[in-house]
């Protein structure tokens, strides 16, 4: 795998875990890919080594799985595009589809729940 540099991060905020519900691979891809893509602008190009490295995930295949789930949940976007003629993928948080889940939870949930 390729070696994440020290002072490479991502952040999990709480709205992942309590309005997205996301855990395990899913909360940690998505964490990498917002991390890149919050401005609403950048996306992420990077590689499935680089997502399988950061998240600690043995597949590729697995990556593949959890990339196709967050897209399917229409929390990320998937952009396919060329660089010359080699095809390359991009992806980024559906700040959109986000704003509408907090939004949503919001407004039904109650405020003091019991832990």
């Amino acid at each position: 795998m390729n070696r994440i540099r020290d002072e490479n991060f991502y952040t999990v905020l709480g709205w992942m875990l309590n309005v997205l519900q996301l855990k395990g691979n899913e909360l940690i891809v998505f964490a990498i890919i917002y991390s890149f893509s919050q401005d609403g602008k950048s996306e992420f190009t990077g590689s499935l080594r680089y997502l399988q490295s950061f998240a600690n995930i043995k597949s590729q295949q697995t990556v593949i799985t959890t990339l196709n789930g967050l897209v399917t949940q229409n929390y990320i976007l998937k952009r396919s595009y060329f660089d010359g003629k080699v095809p390359r993928v991009a992806y980024k948080a559906n700040l959109q589809t986000i704003e509408q889940k907090k939004k949503g939870l919001f407004e039904v949930k109650p405020q003091n729940e019991p832990l």
